[in-house]
């Protein structure tokens, strides 16, 4: 896990097992769950559109796909949680939610329930990506992060780049028509704007399964 992550408070997040029961056991509050989620959401849309908040469930330290969870609304109505093959939430609480639901889940009593918070660029999975919009991406997050961290944002990494996972290999094309390797970063290409700088255009071998922002 990265510095980013540890400064911001965003490692992996326990829940009491038995707060994370679904059958009479006591729910956990839905803003302990998501955190940070109040403060990116409070982010005017325009400045917060180029990255999200991406939230991975697991439990006994593996991707929780097929969690059965859900959001209990006050009133009791249940909205499930669907999360992907990685255990990544796919569709985020509103506002309204956070501020008074709860989270359940039906696990094991010996289960362990954690969350791992990870700050991601919006762009979707695809062979080329544009630089400018690439930087756009890390200019905001960072820009963000300044603001969801408050008082300590002196002490926060930068962002540098983008990594795209699962990519294989990707070239930058620089103005004059050259062309240069992408660095490998976490077993995956990495775009780091000063390092092809004057680049037009960035080409994977592979669409991404995932982009990641990295910090130096």
């Amino acid at each position: 896990m990265d510095r980013r992550v540890l400064v911001l408070g965003l490692a992996a997040t326990a829940l009491a097992p038995q707060a994370a029961r679904a059958a009479g056991k006591p729910p956990v509050k839905l803003s302990k769950v998501f955190g940070y989620l109040d403060k990116y959401l409070a982010i005017p849309p325009a400045q917060r559109n180029r990255f999200v908040l991406a939230y991975y469930v697991q439990m006994n330290g593996k991707p929780a796909a097929g969690l059965k969870a859900a959001i209990v609304e006050p009133d009791g109505r249940r909205t499930p949680l669907m999360l992907g093959p990685d255990g990544k939430v796919l569709r985020l609480p509103t506002a309204a939610q956070l501020a008074a639901a709860d989270f359940v889940a039906d696990v094991p009593p010996e289960a362990k329930l954690g969350v791992r918070l990870e700050l991601e660029p919006s762009m979707p999975p695809a062979l080329d990506y544009s630089p400018r919009e690439l930087d756009q991406a890390i200019a905001q997050a960072n820009a963000g992060m300044s603001k969801a961290a408050g008082v300590i944002r002196f002490a926060l990494p930068k962002l540098t780049g983008v990594t795209f996972a699962g990519a294989g290999s990707g070239r930058a094309r620089l103005a004059d028509g050259r062309e240069m390797t992408l660095p490998m970063a976490d077993n995956a290409p990495f775009y780091d704007p000063e390092r092809v700088k004057g680049a037009v255009a960035v080409t994977l071998a592979h669409p991404p399964a995932r982009l990641a922002f990295k910090d130096k």
